[in-house]
């Protein structure tokens, strides 16, 4: 397996501890959940509606629960990068062709912090980034052809 091949199979270790948080968080509502619809018996149609809100809240506890679950046996935590190359969690800021500039984070959904794109390491451009440092320009196969990109700054998680 190369190194890209293991990375693209890495969370960072602050996505770690918070996919870990919400499973404890999650864990602990849908056991609120549980508990208070244990506690009603019968009802009126108010009842009988905050009961079916209740267990669409539970199922969909349950899903993200599953996903947390599948992501933290999957995946392994991220090795430490040198400060200007492309990992698992970095933050990377991409100079194109037309010199606009835009940020993104490497990493899967879980690595995305604030309002920076989330950029999985599984798609073309992701893949091309892994690895590489500051300076170098990078060719990705896209949509709409071949674009080339250079790193501009990368940033830890």
């Amino acid at each position: 397996m190369s190194l890209i091949d293991h990375q693209i199979h890495q969370l960072s270790a602050s996505a770690r501890k918070r996919l870990e948080k919400d499973e404890i968080d999650l864990t602990a509502r849908r056991a609120e959940l549980v508990a208070e619809q244990g506690s009603e018996t019968g009802g009126d149609l108010v009842d009988q509606a905050s009961f079916a809100t209740q267990q669409i809240e539970i199922e969909s506890i349950d899903r993200r629960l599953s996903r947390i679950r599948e992501l933290l046996s999957a995946t392994t935590v991220a090795t430490d990068a040198p400060e200007d190359t492309v990992a698992v969690g970095s933050v990377v800021t991409l100079r194109f062709d037309d010199g606009s500039t835009e940020s993104y984070q490497v990493g899967l959904i879980e690595e995305q912090v604030d309002d920076v794109v989330a950029l999985t390491p599984t798609s073309p451009l992701g893949r091309a980034l892994l690895g590489q440092k500051v300076g170098d320009k990078v060719t990705y196969a896209a949509p709409v052809g071949e674009l080339t990109v250079e790193i501009v700054k990368v940033a830890g998680s």
